[in-house]
């Protein structure tokens, strides 16, 4: 069995299923209405929902990547014992950094499927929603600048309003959000007639966190790499020349 969780024949014989299987639900989630909550809603609570007949692959992609996740923490581990010292041991710990970095990318993935949502929600001048830590949030005002009959710049000033009564303000405007207890909320489209309202995202992604060390792992570990085989490759060259 540890022969062949640390087998690179594991590793591709997973990829390719993995891929048969995304290709499929490429296919095959067009012709399904029930995928059309998925993007709104955290996936273990759509599959709570879904008919199996819809949702099997994605059971199968999700015991897939935790075959991958087992086999390359295994072949982490077993390049890690027999790794050398000095530059060599470099090369031999940039890819298992690159794979750490995968481990907590899908981490990210597996927390983001409980408990993330995105909704959207019209909020009036001086009406609000309550978000679930108790925080009221309210539209205080909208600011607008109109050429030629369209809009060309938009903010929303809110103000939060505490359990304990406190309250204070701030403003969102495109790519500009503001976050409260982790829910990001995104200004995405202002109106003035009949009445004032914005058109707002509330978003929660409790594996953003981690999705960002695994990105920087990643990235650092392919970087290390790069720069110490072209190093290597220098100085064989130089080598050569030597010669």
């Amino acid at each position: 069995m540890y022969s062949i969780l640390k087998s690179i024949r594991t590793t591709n014989f997973l990829l390719m299923f993995l891929m048969g299987l995304l290709i499929y639900g490429a296919v095959a989630m067009p012709l399904s209405p029930s995928f059309e909550s998925l993007a709104s809603t955290a996936l273990f609570d759509w599959l709570k929902t879904a008919p199996l007949a819809a949702s099997w692959w994605l059971y199968g992609c999700m015991v897939v990547v935790f075959l991958l996740v087992i086999n390359t923490v295994v072949c982490s581990l077993e390049s890690v014992l027999k790794k050398r010292k000095g530059r060599q041991w470099l090369l031999t710990i940039s890819p298992q950094v690159i794979h750490a970095g995968f481990c907590f990318i899908m981490l990210a993935h597996l927390v983001s499927s409980y408990g993330s949502f995105h909704k959207h929600a019209v909020l009036y001048e001086g009406y609000g929603v309550t978000l679930d830590s108790g925080v009221e949030v309210y539209l205080k005002r909208i600011n607008s600048r109109a050429e030629s009959g369209h809009v060309t710049d938009m903010e929303a000033e809110i103000f939060y309003k505490y359990p304990d009564g406190k309250v204070s303000q701030d403003a969102i405007s495109p790519n500009n959000p503001s976050f409260m207890d982790g829910t990001g909320l995104y200004l995405k489209k202002v109106t003035l007639k009949p009445v004032p309202a914005a058109l707002v995202l509330f978003s929660y992604d409790p594996g953003a966190p981690w999705a960002l060390v695994g990105g920087v792992l990643f990235l650092s570990g392919i970087f290390t790499l790069v720069i110490l085989k072209m190093q290597d490759r220098n100085q064989t060259l130089n080598d050569t020349d030597t010669a």
